[in-house]
């Protein structure tokens, strides 16, 4: 997260079992990176879902970047 890799943070937090209650905004956003078409589809703003995964991470694991 510190280096700016959300797509890697996203992808590593995504595998943890305990994500507390920011687990469904880290899990649409990393879903959401792999299959961008479907979540535009469900009509899901992809810059949205993936900015509030960014958000979920930074307050689950204390991230200021």
């Amino acid at each position: 997260m510190i280096a700016g890799d959300w797509r890697k943070a996203l992808s590593v937090a995504s595998k943890f079992s305990r994500l507390g209650r920011q687990k469904a905004a880290i899990m649409r956003a990393q879903s959401a990176l792999l299959s961008p078409a479907f979540y535009a589809q469900l009509g899901f703003a992809a810059d949205a879902v993936l900015e509030a995964g960014k958000a979920a991470l930074r307050e689950r694991f204390g991230a200021t970047n």
